[in-house]
């Protein structure tokens, strides 16, 4: 199973750097508090997208935060529950997160600890994007970007894509006209422009719900509305 916004090379240069942050469970709740009002210039990155830019930031965060730990604890877990996100992107019922617990898979420790945040925030954000909730997939999008940047940061290959990501997905992925504030809720469908950089073919490359616990079979997905074959790309 492979990351959707990183080639294997990129992924095994983020496993190969030193541990070179700090982690505890103040610098972890951080992330999970951080407001629009101390990070100005990302919010405001942020703010400038729809719901599905806002998610593909998370979830190319979260790529970069379990690529970094792979090396040093079971990532298994994490991959398939990426692989129902990013599925979740094109239509919210491929997932089952929303109901799935981050049971931990290894014992606490500065590698442990962030991508098992990861873990207990992905089902949050594919029932926000299911509930159309754009201001709270914003929200974990601003928390989950800041800790990759902490245990990612020094990473020459990490900083270039911090600096274009949210410019690019503000092209294909730019607020809707009438987002006016946190209230509003965007339950359309993407748009084929807005499912770029992965692509749709890549959001669904591979998927099998018979070998991931987090994605509904095709039978449960017609009896949500679903018409024709989900696993058929």
């Amino acid at each position: 199973m492979q990351f959707k916004t990183l080639t294997p090379d990129e992924a095994l240069q983020l496993a190969g750097l030193p541990l070179d942050y700090e982690w505890s469970t103040l610098i972890g709740n951080g992330f999970i508090a951080a407001s629009d009002d101390s990070h100005p210039q990302l919010a405001d990155a942020l703010e400038a997208l729809n719901i599905y830019g806002a998610a593909d930031l998370y979830l190319a965060a979260a790529e970069r935060i379990v690529a970094r730990v792979q090396h040093h604890m079971p990532v298994e877990d994490g991959l398939l529950r990426l692989q129902s996100a990013w599925a979740a992107t094109v239509d919210p019922r491929y997932s089952t997160l929303a109901d799935a617990d981050p049971s931990k898979v290894a014992p606490d420790d500065a590698w442990t600890l962030p991508e098992w945040r990861v873990r207990r925030a992905i089902g949050g954000v594919v029932e926000s994007l299911e509930a159309g909730e754009t201001s709270m997939v914003r929200r974990f999008a601003l928390g989950t970007l800041l800790m990759a940047e902490h245990v990612c940061g020094r990473d020459p290959a990490f900083r270039a894509w911090w600096a274009g990501a949210p410019q690019a997905k503000a092209q294909s992925s730019p607020r809707r006209a009438d987002d006016r504030d946190y209230t509003f809720h965007d339950t359309q469908p993407p748009t084929p422009a807005e499912l770029v950089a992965p692509s749709r073919h890549a959001r669904l490359e591979g998927l099998n719900p018979a070998t991931n616990p987090y994605l509904r079979s095709a039978a449960d997905m017609a009896a949500l509305g679903f018409t024709g074959e989900p696993y058929t790309v």
